[in-house]
């Protein structure tokens, strides 16, 4: 092989290399009805399903998929649940506590571990509609939460992790 040649397919190979590189990590910032914004992958868009309510959809007061992927979430895929003090029940002192009842009570989450501000909820009953692991991270107030749900545990608390309040 000539040294032209090896040259070039050093090249392809890096610039192969580069551009995989930089999709695996591509994201974009969305916001969330002017409550939040978050990281989303790349060329992604999330919308409010509009039916997540009071003890439905893990209780949450809104929730978000990919859109046109129905809410079913794989491996790679994940949701979006939005919590405030809109949804207290009697004795409950702000969303965080509501949130944290109600996925450890009506949904069967347990609590998993924390890492930094970011709350890991695990559940095993293996329900195809029901995410493994939830990853929230609470408002200073605990007024507001968000939870992204999935499988991917360390991608959930990558998500997590990039949420703002507004």
């Amino acid at each position: 092989m000539s040294i032209k040649k090896k040259w070039l397919l050093l090249i392809v190979i890096l610039a192969f290399v580069c551009i995989t590189a930089v999709n695996s990590f591509a994201t974009s910032s969305q916001d969330f009805d002017g409550l939040f914004t978050m990281d989303v992958p790349l060329g992604q868009h999330y919308s409010d399903l509009g039916w997540c309510y009071s003890n439905k959809p893990l209780g949450c007061t809104k929730q978000y998929c990919e859109d046109n992927s129905d809410c079913v979430i794989g491996e790679g895929d994940f949701a979006v649940y939005y919590y405030d003090d809109s949804q207290l029940s009697v004795g409950e002192s702000n969303a965080a506590e509501h949130a944290l009842h109600v996925l450890t009570t009506t949904f069967v989450y347990e609590f998993f571990q924390s890492d930094g501000d970011l709350i890991i909820l695990h559940s095993n009953i293996g329900m195809r509609n029901l995410p493994e692991y939830v990853v929230g991270v609470t408002n200073d107030d605990g007024s507001k939460v968000v939870f992204v749900g999935g499988y991917d545990l360390d991608m959930l608390k990558k998500y997590a992790d990039s949420v703002e309040f507004k």
